[in-house]
């Protein structure tokens, strides 16, 4: 099976659910957080356009503190993320690509989030 792996820094605040922001300070965290994982994927690739029909995601979040976003908020947080993902041309529709039960790491010098994904075959 094919995979690939990025590492994005830790979604924003702005782009989580439960955020009281005003609209445009949103959309524009979510453009930019959409914009980075666009251009890490396509980083990652070189000249290979993968464009998978289904795929999974492995998502490792490392929180500097013992305070974390629960697993669902932490998915949620990331859809700009994986929208970034179909920008980039790694799979044809984010509705084909399905999160695994998220892992999350608390205390770590170096806040982030991995992401490994993993091409289904169909």
């Amino acid at each position: 099976m094919n995979s690939l792996t990025l590492t994005i820094p830790l979604p924003p605040p702005e782009v989580r659910n439960n955020a009281r922001v005003h609209w445009s300070k949103k959309a524009q965290a979510v453009k930019s957080y959409r914009l980075l994982t666009r251009f890490r994927a396509t980083t990652a690739m070189g000249l290979n356009k993968l464009a998978w029909k289904k795929a999974t995601v492995q998502v490792t979040a490392y929180f500097p503190t013992a305070r974390h976003l629960d697993p669902t908020n932490l998915i949620d947080a990331l859809k700009s993320a994986f929208d970034g993902l179909q920008d980039a041309g790694v799979i044809e529709d984010d509705k084909d690509l399905w999160p695994l039960r998220p892992v999350i790491v608390t205390k770590d010098k170096n806040p982030r989030v991995e992401l490994v994904i993993t091409e289904e075959l169909t």
